[in-house]
């Protein structure tokens, strides 16, 4: 053979090294992409080249020399499948696991081991799976890990022959999961961790606390399931025990007595002076507000804050370290990497990001009182700057720094907490409120920064926890998830061409 054509040696090295990065890509990402799929079929065929190519060169092989030669090979590759298979049984008896996802998807969140730990009684899970459907291996693997933490008692049923259980539970497609708990029952038709564990607490009928969600000055919508709307915020606190009323500000005199918090989502108005003084009354008395702010817009909040210490400047946060998004300008997003350290925002780190799209400054600038609590939550890169507009920058343009313009941290939420005789207030701000929209709320752990928020201004702190993750592959900034399933994809093609060449350069320098 000459030397520029690889030898059998040479291929079947090669074949080896791309099946192993194909079946590396499927077990990092779950699925078979085009780089996956074709490292398999080109590594399989350079395999079955190889082995072509060795039995027509291999000569008596019923020689008692050959036999010899060929025993000890033989035996090491049986043991190592046996062992191998040994390991993994073992492994399986012993409960020992190790999730090798991009996104650590079968590694159960603290929110669902804490769901699961609360359950009183069992659970029956039934999985309804067509055959040979690839989405049940997935399902089954994570019904089969969330079982080990809890008393779940999973069942399968073909689809073709669960015709009554079907009908029963009003199940329309294969792949979806019946969660039973005595007479209620939850479907989920597309079962992820997620989804799942809103149908566990769901069935957990937790006692509800009443929230009042402000209404009739261009508050954001509780009820639109749109990118632009917030259904999946009110979802998301309903799923968490809080029953969610409006309350439209200009005919109240007075915050309901039942109230739990008061959320005030973007109003794009002023609110009235009657509704600002019935806000004021009920803050002073011990009330709880959340408020999610905009940049550009005058909502009749701010004296009313600047009251309890917080500071919002009329100006947007520019931060280079953010990432694009689409429709907004180049840096005007930041991504938030650094937390004060609060109950608000225990367990988020610099590994647990958020995205606030267009966001204004929250700033804890003075406490009222001395034994007042007042601190900024959540914070731009060290690489950030204000624009000092009073209204939202336009255009798509990425905006330029003024020269003297400070270049720092900006903390876009904060929260503080009053101690009084009537009772303690609760105030938690964010200068953006697109974070929590549909489009945005379950990207990285924004849906975790605003539902914890709310548990501690409701004094709820045992439910604060971080929740699993749903992938989004049209987010941008690009997710760490799908920036690793990339990696894990074509972003290997170069080392593992490297590492062919390198091979088989060794096997020729080593066969010379």
């Amino acid at each position: 053979m000459g030397s520029g054509a690889l030898s059998v040696r040479e291929l079947a090295l090669a074949g080896t090294i791309a099946i192993a990065f194909g079946l590396g890509s499927y077990y990092a990402t779950d699925e078979f992409g085009r780089f996956g799929g074709l490292n398999l079929a080109i590594g399989s065929v350079a395999l079955l080249i190889a082995l072509i190519g060795r039995v027509r060169r291999f000569r008596g092989l019923g020689s008692s020399v050959s036999r010899r030669a060929l025993a000890p090979q033989i035996l090491l590759l049986v043991l190592v499948c046996a062992g191998s298979i040994l390991a993994e049984r073992l492994a399986d008896r012993a409960g020992i696991q190790f999730d090798a996802s991009t996104d650590q998807r079968f590694d159960p969140a603290p929110a669902t081991r804490e769901a699961l730990a609360r359950i009183e009684g069992e659970v029956r899970v039934t999985l309804f799976f067509e055959p040979f459907d690839p989405r049940a291996r997935r399902t089954r693997l994570m019904l089969d890990t969330l079982a080990r933490l809890g008393p779940l008692q999973i069942e399968e049923l073909a689809v073709d022959q669960a015709e009554a259980e079907l009908d029963r539970f009003g199940v329309s497609s294969a792949n979806s999961v019946v969660l039973e708990r005595g007479a209620q029952f939850e479907v989920v038709e597309r079962p992820t961790e997620g989804s799942l564990l809103e149908g566990l607490l769901r069935l957990e009928n937790r006692v509800s606390q009443t929230l009042y969600v402000a209404l009739g000055e261009g508050e954001g919508d509780m009820t639109d399931g749109g990118d632009l709307g917030f259904a999946g915020l009110a979802s998301a606190l309903s799923t968490e025990g809080y029953e969610i009323r409006g309350l439209v500000t200009s005919a109240i005199r007075e915050i309901p007595a039942d109230a739990a918090g008061i959320v005030i989502v973007a109003p794009r108005r002023r609110l009235r002076a009657e509704a600002l003084t019935a806000l004021a009354t009920y803050l002073d008395t011990g009330g709880r507000l959340i408020a999610l702010l905009e940049p550009g817009y005058e909502t009749g909040l701010e004296p009313l804050l600047e009251r309890y210490g917080f500071g919002l400047p009329p100006a947007a946060v520019v931060d280079p370290a953010s990432g694009p998004v689409e429709g907004l300008p180049d840096h005007t997003s930041p991504l938030v990497s650094s937390y004060a350290q609060h109950p608000a925002t225990a367990g988020l780190s610099q590994r647990t990001m958020a995205l606030l799209p267009g966001a204004r400054p929250v700033f804890a600038l003075r406490k009222p009182r001395p034994e007042d609590h007042l601190s900024g939550l959540a914070f731009s890169s060290h690489l950030s700057w204000l624009w000092d507009r009073d209204r939202p920058i336009d255009g798509h343009a990425k905006p330029a720094r003024a020269p003297g313009t400070p270049v720092r941290p900006h903390s876009m939420s904060a929260a503080g907490r009053y101690p009084r005789p009537q009772g303690e207030t609760r105030i938690v701000v964010f200068g953006d409120s697109d974070f929590a929209r549909n489009a945005y709320l379950r990207s990285l752990y924004n849906l975790d920064l605003i539902v914890n928020a709310v548990h501690w201004v409701t004094a709820s702190e045992e439910r604060i926890t971080l929740r699993p993750k749903v992938f989004t592959p049209t987010q941008e900034p690009l997710p760490p998830e799908y920036a690793l399933r990339m990696l894990y994809g074509v972003g290997l093609l170069v080392p593992e061409i490297l590492l062919i060449c390198g091979a088989i350069v060794w096997l020729r320098k080593r066969s010379a």
